[in-house]
């Protein structure tokens, strides 16, 4: 196999195709069986937390409620605070203080952002999302990308921890480009 072009690498790097389970709701599973969200029967997945490895697959952990992702997040931030080392980037749109979401893949296009809290989008950016940069992890925990306003139960969640996406773009694809109705940034 030859090289791939940096350019095209770094494009494809981070844009999320398919996911690799290793944990649902913090229990083991076959971590090469690819669960495709839409169509799997048997696991409801609520929330996706997205990881690559160093192969560059994509691996998550999921969650069937709100709740089972509540209890991840609790035991996740005291690991997190025992290993403080933060990296700091360079400012990007907004700075570090809050997660950017742009209309265009690769942070092109308008864009939003939100430091803290849960907001139904407004109509002008309602399914509208397709790439976002994080905060700094030193501002603020995770991002969240929900599927539908409160008043509609938010449906399906993917959420990116700060702590490994700061200072990389994330790519939507077809799965989550253009599809969110609500955003939210946990502390």
């Amino acid at each position: 196999m030859g090289m791939v072009p940096a350019t095209y690498a770094a494009e494809k790097e981070y844009t999320i195709k398919s996911f690799h389970y290793l944990t649902v709701d913090q229990k083991d599973v076959n971590s090469l069986a690819q669960v495709n969200i839409r169509s799997n029967k048997e696991i409801k997945i609520t929330l996706v937390l997205p990881k690559q490895n160093q192969k560059g697959d994509w691996l998550a952990y999921g969650f069937t409620s709100e709740e089972t992702f509540q209890a991840f997040i609790e035991k996740d931030k005291q690991r997190l605070n025992n290993n403080v080392e933060q990296n700091e980037v360079g400012i990007m749109a907004s700075g570090p203080c809050c997660t950017d979401f742009y209309e265009f893949k690769n942070k092109r296009g308008e864009y939003i952002y939100w430091r803290s809290g849960f907001k139904d989008l407004p109509s002008s950016w309602n399914d509208r999302i397709s790439s976002l940069s994080t905060a700094s992890p030193s501002n603020s925990y995770m991002t969240i990308l929900w599927e539908h306003t409160s008043k509609q139960g938010k449906g399906k969640g993917v959420s990116f921890r700060h702590s490994d996406w700061y200072g990389k773009t994330a790519n939507m694809a077809s799965d989550w480009d253009n599809k969110a109705s609500a955003i939210e940034i946990k502390k």
